[in-house]
């Protein structure tokens, strides 16, 4: 085990208060906070897909985003040109977003480094352009807009509620993977290739499985997205996105599941919040991102670690 792994091990002792903090904060906080909230929890869910690839798998994806506007769209299509139910809709989601990480999984697994990390960008691309060009079917630019209520005309405190028991149980589930024994292989073959196949696991079909997992996961964010939304666009696919979750991931810290939780929280909030006040917002973001990585290599995750290790010290 890495490390940095074993410095950000979630503290379950805080998971309880934490959800019920947020929803402490949905009930009390006006409709404006909740849907801060609301997107809090959605970004977490899509970081900590993306870190199942890059922290545990060793496999830096630079087209995550592609799950995430395939579940978009996988809910879009079927209640805007289909006219099916809402929870076919629900359920084409995701399913659209795991097809489709099964077929360019097949094909990226193939490579590996740098090359793997190109081939996700180039499918990306291909997936990024068909939303954008086909405009019969996905509006091309202008994308599917009022297909549905947004929030499915919940409250906006309800709706976020909701989606807390939705990322909360993909949460526990994601968890659950990574400490079950097809998770132990995730980490072998992202650490160690070479010496997982010889103790008989098949890296690509490993590597397969994460990555139609991550996938999944990915595309239940972007159906969550979409229903928070009421609209699905082509930019949902696209590198922006990609790159929001890699900054993330880096934030919260690399090697720690909780890595995700807390950069998705932490980037979010001041994406939310900065850019309201500072036109060049993006430049405020980089630079703290370039101090997390220098005073704390392993992420917020790993810089918790190491100071509870301190204090567990000095009491003792």
């Amino acid at each position: 085990m890495r490390p940095a792994e074993s410095s950000g091990a979630v503290q379950w002792r805080l998971v309880v208060p934490a959800v019920l903090g947020a929803l402490a904060l949905l009930a009390t906080l006006g409709q404006g906070a909740a849907l801060v909230i609301t997107d809090v929890l959605i970004m977490v869910l899509f970081a900590s897909s993306l870190n199942l690839l890059t922290s545990y798998g060793g496999m830096v994806s630079f087209g995550h985003a592609a799950y995430f506007g395939l579940g978009a769209y996988g809910l879009a299509l079927p209640l805007a040109k289909l006219g099916l139910p809402l929870w076919a809709g629900l359920a084409l989601g995701p399913l659209a977003a795991a097809l489709g990480a099964l077929a360019i999984g097949a094909l990226c697994v193939r490579l590996t480094h740098i090359y793997f990390a190109m081939l996700t960008l180039a499918c990306s691309e291909i997936v990024f352009t068909i939303l954008f060009q086909a405009y019969d079917y996905t509006g091309g630019d202008t994308g599917i807009t009022k297909f549905m209520a947004p929030r499915l005309g919940l409250d906006p405190r309800l709706y976020g509620a909701l989606v807390l028991a939705i990322v909360s149980a993909c949460l526990l589930l994601l968890w659950k993977v990574v400490r079950s024994p097809i998770g132990l292989a995730i980490r072998a073959v992202g650490e160690e290739p070479h010496r997982a196949a010889a103790l008989g696991y098949s890296p690509r079909m490993v590597q397969l499985v994460a990555f139609v997992i991550a996938g999944t996961l990915a595309g239940v964010a972007g159906t969550l997205f979409a229903v928070y939304q009421g609209n699905a666009f082509p930019d949902y696919a696209g590198i922006g996105f990609t790159i929001d979750a890699l900054v993330m991931v880096v934030i919260g810290g690399l090697h720690s599941f909780a890595g995700g939780v807390y950069g998705a929280v932490i980037y979010t909030l001041l994406k939310t919040f900065v850019s309201r006040y500072v036109t060049e917002w993006e430049l405020v973001i980089g630079l703290i991102l370039l101090a997390v990585v220098l005073v704390s290599p392993a992420g917020v995750a790993g810089g918790l670690g190491r100071l509870g290790h301190a204090l567990g010290r000095r009491s003792a």
